[in-house]
């Protein structure tokens, strides 16, 4: 059962916008397609929540192939709690890949704080977004935090209303490009615009407060909106700061920093839940894992891998993870880049 590094399979999952034509993309597909399957949910132990949409059995959960038997690798993890994620408790965060062919619906996530306060959960949602790609004859940005910030009331005012004209009156684009790493703390309302390919790193839950009931006629069913909960009580989810767009580029977006034979994307000044690298392999690396599971994605070319000794191939648009217990990785390529999260 025990196996250091596993590939690990697409884990396409259902959301309340559409894309999914840059993964497809990314990943060197025949046939791309935009759809109602816009997110790949890399080795993720969280289960989609999904209200309004046909239940699905384990949706969400990411699934490996061991010694020929189809696990989700929450039940494997389970199995081999200490092989696979060290001293952590549980699978410390939730990486996706995420392709918006339209902007997605304005939103908050809570902070751990509010989450344990408020949810009984251990995790908010802290995310961090590392962009891979955009479309063509498309100008990416997001919307992050607030350039004109509203009263809380006045905000409950535009939720409850729909004063999507008020609504859109609160945030300025905030241009973005491919390479880029950014991050977005709990609380603080954003959306993703329209013709993104990213790579979306966050603690490991699915806590949201959707803003927009209705985009390019998809509807958030009322369930959907407020976290099981009503607007008055999320209204507290959210970060009131005025940020001017220069400040957001100050604030939000991550310089990277040389650390050994990696880049240093997001460190723990940012979060002590993940840590996120980028690896240029050209010739022959070793790292060490820390003791820490690390996912892998590569994002260029092709590269061969290896812990416990057997090696194997993984190309852009893969995925795989590694066991804490590997100890040490080893990378040989030409030119091929690898986004590590541990």
């Amino acid at each position: 059962m025990s196996q250091y590094i596993l590939k690990l399979n697409e884990n396409r999952v259902r959301r309340n916008y559409r894309g999914g034509y840059g993964l497809d993309v990314f990943k060197g597909k025949e046939a791309c397609a935009d759809g109602e399957t816009p997110e790949d949910w890399i080795c993720s132990t969280v289960t989609a929540k999904n209200p309004g949409l046909a239940p699905r059995e384990n949706e969400g959960l990411s699934q490996v192939l061991v010694d020929g038997e189809l696990i989700t690798v929450k039940e494997l993890f389970k199995r081999e709690k200490e092989f696979y994620l060290g001293a952590a408790a549980e699978m410390p965060f939730l990486c996706k890949l995420l392709d918006s062919q339209m902007r997605l619906h304005t939103q908050a996530h809570p902070t751990k704080e509010f989450s344990r306060a408020f949810l009984n959960s251990n995790h908010g949602k802290l995310e961090c977004y590392y962009i891979l790609d955009v479309r063509d004859d498309v100008e990416p940005y997001i919307r992050l935090g607030f350039q004109h910030s509203p009263a809380r009331m006045e905000w409950k005012r535009i939720i409850e209303t729909q004063d999507l004209k008020a609504m859109d009156d609160c945030f300025e684009r905030i241009p973005v490009q491919p390479g880029q790493i950014w991050y977005i703390p709990g609380g603080v309302p954003h959306a993703i615009g329209e013709g993104i390919t990213m790579i979306e790193m966050m603690e490991p839950s699915d806590w949201v407060v959707r803003c927009e009931f209705e985009r390019e006629g998809l509807v958030v069913p009322p369930e959907a909106r407020f976290m099981g909960r009503d607007l008055e009580f999320c209204l507290d989810v959210f970060d009131y700061t005025e940020y001017t767009p220069q400040e957001v580029q100050d604030k939000f977006k991550l310089t990277p920093k040389p650390r050994g034979q990696v880049e240093n994307l997001v460190d723990t000044d940012i979060t002590r839940d993940f840590r996120v690298d980028r690896l240029k392999v050209q010739g022959e690396t070793t790292l060490a894992t820390e003791n820490r599971l690390m996912v892998g994605i590569v994002v260029t070319s092709e590269a061969e891998i290896c812990a416990g000794g057997s090696w194997f191939t993984v190309s852009k648009g893969e995925s795989f993870v590694v066991a804490a217990k590997a100890t040490e990785i080893h990378f040989r390529g030409d030119h091929a880049e690898i986004i590590l999260i541990s």
